[in-house]
């Protein structure tokens, strides 16, 4: 079995590329994976980060996975993509260099599109449509911070057992936080459950943070990796929770800044519970020190798991969620 380049060969690991294509400058687009196919038959598993390229939380823990990885143990196949956008990676930003666009907005792409719709194209038909499951983590930047993860509850044309499986799969991961719905349409893994590819987006850290919390997030993120796998029964043991439940929620409402850029104090904290106009945050004047704006929440709903925590922020720019509690599951592990 092929994957790009890369060849899963039993007992062994290889490295390769998936091809893309090349920039309008003749430079080639290429998307690396390193392959490790286990002794025994299993299920494959995709684990990828960087689609964004300043969410690199989730390319250091797929790295120490696979430095750590024994292919003797595991059963099945792994496939890591590190860094699914290298322009985005290279360039220290969200959007593909090439084109600016964003690559987990733009759903199937185009074999025939600009340089993101062609990459997320040959991704899904070389790599995602091929695999069994997918873990697709993403993180903060370094000016935000965000720690839960999400499945997809809600989707139209994606049937019931790849939702459970999905939704087990988020469980297993051992977050306490679990998002089952979201107001963000256009990504790769709501193209992977429409092909039948259960599937979970874990947004694991980031933030000015990771200076002196980095090392703890990487190692959270590997323990995820890693009960992931544990309940795929890809590797033996049993997946290990950060507090034995999870909470679900329906995140149903962005706050974004307004009109006015500058510099933004934060009001509401996880946890908070907001109803419709309270104030979420305050923009103020960086050279006069007045205030600019009061950020409302639209809605009512509870602050999440989520946010800029750097206070430099620019019109129109995303600040934060808010949800409605949906349930609360005791774990067992």
């Amino acid at each position: 079995m092929r994957f790009g380049t890369a060849e899963a060969r039993v007992g062994a690991r290889s490295r390769g590329v998936v091809e893309v294509g090349r920039t309008a400058s003749g430079l080639p687009i290429q998307i690396p994976l390193t392959v490790v196919a286990g002794r025994r038959d299993g299920p494959t598993l995709l684990v990828a980060a960087a689609v964004h390229g300043e969410e690199v939380v989730g390319s250091l823990a797929i790295g120490r996975v696979l430095r750590e990885l024994d292919p003797a143990d595991l059963r099945g196949i792994l496939v890591a993509a590190p860094v699914v956008n290298t322009s985005a990676f290279e360039f220290a930003q969200r959007h593909t260099y090439w084109d600016q666009r964003d690559l987990n907005r733009v759903g199937a792409g185009r074999p025939d599109g600009s340089v993101t719709e062609r990459l997320a194209h040959r991704y899904i038909i070389e790599v995602i449509r091929r695999v069994d499951f997918m873990v697709d983590i993403h993180c903060g930047p370094p000016h935000s911070y965000m720690y839960y993860t999400i499945f997809n509850a809600d989707l139209e044309g994606v049937g019931a057992d790849v939702v459970a499986k999905s939704r087990a799969m988020a469980l297993a991961y051992g977050l306490e936080q679990v998002f089952a719905r979201t107001p963000w349409r256009g990504t790769l893994k709501e193209v992977a459950l429409r092909a039948g590819v259960p599937s979970i987006t874990p947004e694991h850290g980031g933030g000015a943070d990771f200076y002196r919390g980095g090392r703890d997030q990487v190692a959270g993120c590997v323990r995820g990796i890693t009960n992931v796998m544990r309940h795929l029964e890809m590797l033996p043991g049993r997946p290990q929770s950060e507090t034995g439940r999870a909470v679900l929620w329906d995140a149903h409402t962005e706050i974004v800044a307004g009109s006015t850029g500058g510099m933004y104090l934060r009001e509401a904290w996880p946890g908070d519970r907001l109803e419709a106009g309270d104030v979420f945050g305050v923009l103020y004047d960086p050279y006069t020190g007045e205030e600019l704006e009061r950020i409302t929440t639209p809605r009512a709903g509870t602050v999440l798991n989520t946010g800029v925590v750097w206070p430099v922020v620019r019109p129109t720019q995303w600040l934060g969620l808010v949800g409605d509690r949906l349930e609360e599951v005791d774990l067992g592990f």
